[in-house]
């Protein structure tokens, strides 16, 4: 009995500590797609993709689909900040 409560607990832990590690992920606001990795999405992300072609095409070869970046956020170019200056 006390060693299959060992297994359980053991178990329980294992789960305790990939769902900790995989909520300490994030991605990064420069590139506006990202690939998920893992069973349901808890993966890792790696947002390094311009373009979703891009991203689709990395993905088909190494796992896991494509996402729109959450926290992506556009850069302005100087020509539409002088013009909303003026």
């Amino acid at each position: 009995m006390r060693t299959i409560l060992a297994v359980i607990f053991g178990l329980l832990a294992i789960l305790a500590m990939d769902i900790q590690r995989s909520h300490a992920q994030f991605s990064s606001s420069r590139n506006p797609w990202c690939i998920r990795d893992g069973v349901m999405g808890r993966g890792n992300w790696d947002c390094s993709y311009h373009n979703e072609r891009q991203c689709l095409a990395t993905a088909s070869g190494a796992g896991g689909w494509c996402v729109p970046n959450p926290n992506y956020r556009p850069t302005r170019s100087k020509s539409k900040q002088r013009q909303q200056r003026n």
